[in-house]
Parts: C-alpha cells; sequence; structure tokens
C-alpha cells in the first residue's frame, strides 16, 4: 500500500512566516518551544500528558519496544546473508535511529508548535488522507504485535510449566492469563511515565536473555570439533538477511509520546542514539556469536541451537517476560491518541469519570485483542502479512516522505541528504516485498 497524492487544500504548509523563521536552522524548530516543558500544541484540546520522563527513562523505554523476539532471529539472518549481516545490523540501526529523529523534527516543523502524533505529521505532509491511511497502519501494526506477543507468551508459558501441576491447563489457558496480566497494565498506567518500571524489568530481561544465549553458545564452542562453515556474504539471500534485520529495530510508531513525556525534549535525540546503539551491540553480540559457533548449522531461534538445559529455559523465561512487559508501552501510542479524539481526559470529564471511561473503552479494545488471540484461528498467519506492510511503510517510508514533504519550501536538502533518504525508501519496500512474500509463504 502507497500513500495516495497529497492534496494540496488539505496540506497545512505553515506559510512564508515560518519558512522565514526556520530557514537555514531547522533544528531550532526541533524542541526548542521557549519553554521546553510546556509546548504548544496544535490541537482543539492540549494533551494532558505531563513531562515527567527522564533521559534515562526514554533510554530503557526505547530499548524495551524495539528489542524484542527479533533478536532471537539474528543469527539466523547472518546465515542467510552471510557475516555481511553485521554491517546490515549497523546499517539499520543508522536507518532507525535516523527515521525516528525527523520524525519528532516532523512534529515541531512550525516553528514555536508541537504537533499531537504521527497521524497528525501524515495529516500536515498529505492531507486528511494521509492521516487516516498512517493512522490505520499504525493501529493495526501495533494492536497486531500485541495480539501476537500475547500468543508467543501463552504458548511459551505452557511449554515451560510442562510437568507442573498447573502443566495441563493448555495453551488458551495461558494466553488468556497473559491479555489479563497486560489488561491491569494498561488499565493501572495512565501514560508513558506510569509504565517506566516495566521498561526497566523488560530491558533486564533482554539483557539477562542476551548473556545467557552468548555464554551457552561461546562455551558450546569448545565441544564442537568441526566448526560449521560460514560465509562472507551471499549474495542471492542478502536482501532477505537485510529485510530481517531491518524489521528487528522497528519502534517509531511510539516515538511521538515517548518525546511528548519527557522533561528535556531537546535530549531525545541523545536518548534515541544512545539506545540504538546500545540495541545495536546487543544484537550483534547474538548474532556473531550464533553464527560464529553454528554457522551454517545454526536454528532460528537460536535457542534450537543451543544445548539444552535450566539456562536454556531461563532464557525462554526472559524473552516471555519481556514480550509480556513491552504490550502495555506499545498500547499506549493506540490508546492515548484515541483517547484524545474522544475526548477522554479529567480537564472535560473530571478525574473519576476520566478514570472510568478510560478503563472501560482500554478494557473493550483488550477484550478484542484477547478474542481474536484465543478464537481466530488465522490470527497469527494473517497478522504478519498485514503487519509487514504496515511496518515497512510506517517505520521507513512514511517518515522520509513527511520530512521532505514538510521541509522542502523550509531548507535546502544536500545531494547526500537526497541519496540517504532514497536509500532508506527502498530499504523499506524492499522489507514490504519480503515481509510480505515470507508470511505469504507461512501460509
Amino acid at each position: 500500500m502507497a500513500l495516495q497524492q497529497p492534496l494540496l487544500g488539505d496540506r497545512n504548509t505553515g506559510g512564508s512566516e515560518d519558512t522565514s523563521s526556520s530557514n537555514n536552522n531547522n533544528s531550532r524548530s526541533y524542541g526548542s518551544l521557549g519553554n521546553e516543558n510546556s509546548p504548544r500544541y496544535t490541537s482543539d484540546s492540549a494533551p494532558e500528558v505531563q513531562r515527567l520522563s527522564s533521559t534515562t527513562e526514554t533510554f530503557f523505554h526505547i530499548v524495551c519496544i524495539t528489542a524484542g523476539t527479533g533478536i532471537l532471529q539474528l543469527p539466523y539472518a547472518l546465515k542467510t546473508g552471510g557475516w555481511a549481516g553485521l554491517a546490515f545490523i549497523a546499517l539499520a540501526g543508522a536507518v532507525s535511529a535516523y527515521t525516528g529523529k525527523i520524525l519528532i523534527q516532523c512534529l515541531y516543523y512550525k516553528h514555536g508548535v508541537r504537533l499531537q502524533s504521527y497521524s497528525d505529521v501524515a495529516k500536515a505532509a498529505f492531507g486528511s488522507r494521509g492521516r487516516l491511511i498512517v493512522r490505520s497502519l499504525k493501529d493495526f501494526n501495533l494492536l497486531g504485535v500485541v495480539g501476537i506477543y500475547i500468543i508467543l507468551a501463552g504458548i511459551s508459558i505452557d511449554s515451560l510449566v510442562i510437568g507442573t501441576p498447573v502443566g495441563q491447563l493448555g495453551e488458551q489457558f495461558w494466553i488468556a492469563m497473559s491479555a489479563f496480566a497486560v489488561w491491569i497494565a494498561i488499565v493501572a498506567a495512565r501514560q508513558i511515565h506510569d509504565v517506566f518500571v516495566l521498561s526497566v524489568f523488560g530491558t533486564l530481561t533482554t539483557v539477562v536473555m542476551v548473556v545467557i544465549v552468548v555464554w551457552l553458545g561461546i562455551g558450546d564452542s569448545g565441544f564442537i570439533d568441526t566448526r560449521p562453515p560460514t560465509k562472507l556474504i551471499n549474495i542471492r539471500t542478502t536482501p532477505i538477511s537485510l529485510a530481517s534485520i531491518c524489521f528487528s529495530f522497528g519502534g517509531n510508531l511510539n516515538w511521538p509520546e515517548l518525546e511528548a513525556s519527557m522533561k528535556s525534549p531537546k535530549k531525545w535525540s541523545k536518548a534515541l542514539s544512545l539506545a540504538t546503539a546500545f540495541i545495536a551491540f546487543i544484537y550483534a553480540s547474538v548474532a556473531a556469536v550464533g553464527y560464529g559457533v553454528y554457522g551454517d548449522n545454526v536454528r532460528s531461534p537460536i535457542f534450537l541451537s543451543l544445548p539444552p538445559g535450566i539456562a536454556v529455559v531461563t532464557a525462554k523465561a526472559m524473552i516471555t517476560a519481556h514480550v509480556l512487559l513491552a504490550c502495555p508501552i506499545l498500547l499506549t501510542a493506540v490508546f492515548m491518541e484515541a483517547e484524545r479524539d474522544l475526548g477522554i481526559s479529567a480537564g472535560a470529564l473530571g478525574a473519576t469519570k476520566e478514570w472510568l471511561y478510560r478503563a472501560a473503552f482500554r478494557t473493550v479494545l483488550m477484550l478484542a485483542i484477547t478474542f481474536a488471540a484465543l478464537f481466530v484461528s488465522d490470527f497469527s498467519k494473517v497478522v504478519p502479512i498485514l503487519g509487514a506492510i504496515a511496518a515497512s511503510m510506517v517505520v521507513f517510508v512514511i517518515p522520509v516522505a513527511c520530512y521532505i514533504r514538510l521541509f522542502y519550501q523550509q531548507r535546502h536538502f544536500s545531494r547526500y541528504e537526497l541519496a540517504w533518504s532514497g536509500l532508506i525508501v527502498c530499504i523499506g519496500l524492499l522489507c514490504l516485498v519480503i515481509g510480505t512474500m515470507q508470511a505469504l509463504a507461512d501460509l
């Protein structure tokens, strides 16, 4: 699916006065709103999000959202593309950081004013149709990912409790319990800052899992008599490797909400760069050890290649905990925007009514996700197909398109920047094609 042609009548270019204030100083409009803790928003009603999150909190949020189950298939991605896959990890990290930064810059394309959401950026760039497309892709992708995470968590828990007194309860029961745990978190938390503890534990579970995988892999290398073969690069399957790695860096759908919660929004780029570098490091560690030890015999997920035992069980428990802890954070981008549209705010309803309306709305959505996870037989097969389309567009292609569309009258784009933007769009389209083909092949 591609963006429709912009409706010039719907586009809000900001006029000549914005150009004069921003020309040749684009960075001044980003996060420099006079009082950075009290930005002015373009909306009929200002959001009730308080800027309470520190740079450290934002770092943990980014890592928890991004570094998910995709890390387990990275050694296999190196098998697909060869050792060149390590360079792809660096490239994907650079692309992810860049699109995350320019997306936030788009929020401030009008000097002194901040748009509220990714959807608002799309509307400013491409009109109401652009907003509808991005909103649909974003919400479907996030809700679908949460549904898949709940299914994976339920299946994983069921496999972990085999042989215990609760081992006969079955996958459906644990899927329902996983959804219940997510529901408790999203009803209790009002905004991003409230789920900081979940992000910390989600990040820690990932780190523990990475340490276990690297430790087991290095330890197992001493028991392998003949080192399996590896390749420097596999030209034929390199595009598949690149697409798989790029999908592991998808996460910028939540960035506007994360930046809106920061005490110092000017530090967004710093937080994103540090978090992306950390994610790239742990990705490269798992990928290099997994492929270096098991070579072309490596399997996906990497757990299937590791020696069985309590360490692998612990690593599986860690990744299960991570996906559950990430779910409430992923859902905030959907809930907060929808609640603004529905007028669910303490200012309009009062504190008690606001909580009741918010809890009811989030409960209805969670029931819908849970129903789909439990009873829609092809849910886990259909979501990856549409998710490949949605993620490819909203993570890679659309941020670049919006950035150029909003700023082309305000600044000069160098040939190198345009070439880099073109490369990102090509990568996004490559991910779209390959991701869709792989998802269809899994049906």
